[in-house]
């Protein structure tokens, strides 16, 4: 089973991201700040964040500073095209506008299937 760990505090978003990933089995924690993200994340196969958020970048730089890297997936609004970009550069995986984050979400989450994906 795997964990995803998200740093949202958008409702919709948070019961999109819950609910995805309690259809595929898998563990959820959630976060509302950069402290309590890192120990979301402990053990996580993805994490997601809402790069909305003010602190968002320098939760990114903290989980890129931690000794195991996981993988991370970012959403904001499309036209954030500045925002995106310093999600990139912070090594932020993914980086989505919040309507193909919604349409892809099952897909990021499917863990099991990216890896036999890879094999």
């Amino acid at each position: 089973m795997a964990k995803v760990a998200y740093l949202c505090v958008d409702l919709l978003f948070t019961s999109k991201i819950r609910e995805t990933a309690k259809g595929l089995g898998h563990d959820c924690a959630g976060a509302r700040d950069v402290k309590s993200l890192v120990t979301a994340s402990d053990g996580a196969s993805v994490v997601i964040v809402d790069l909305r958020l003010p602190f968002a970048l320098d939760a990114l730089a903290l989980l890129r500073s931690q000794p195991v890297l996981v993988a991370t997936v970012g959403f904001c609004d499309h036209e954030r095209v500045e925002l995106m970009e310093q999600a990139r550069v912070a090594g932020c995986d993914v980086v989505l506008a919040k309507g193909k984050f919604s349409s892809d979400l099952k897909r990021l989450l499917d863990v099991d299937q990216d890896r036999s994906a890879k094999a």
